[in-house]
């Protein structure tokens, strides 16, 4: 059974007075990465300007914010095309 990803609320951050001394990187998100099969990687690599990061699949942990958005934004996309794919399979007509 799939669970859900953790802290799907919006963002809210508020900025240092001084906008120089924020740093999204210092900011840390549980993000949890659901195994799909069982040959899958057991990480997922993650790329934000650069820099490189292998996130474990099917277990909750901490990653910084700009990591935490690409992973959160990774797995919307994902479920919209398995829903699409749902939507889809089975719904076409062929003639021969």
């Amino acid at each position: 059974m799939a669970r859900a990803a953790a802290n799907t609320e919006p963002i809210e951050v508020k900025p240092a007075e001084n906008p120089a001394e924020w740093d999204p990187w210092k900011i840390m998100r549980e993000v949890y990465i659901p195994k799909r099969s069982r040959g899958e990687m057991d990480t997922q690599e993650v790329g934000v300007n650069n820099r490189t990061f292998f996130v474990p699949k099917d277990k909750r942990v901490d990653v910084p914010l700009p990591v935490a958005e690409v992973v959160e934004e990774m797995l919307r996309r994902q479920k919209i095309m398995e829903e699409n794919a749902k939507r889809n399979s089975g719904t076409h007509e062929f003639n021969v």
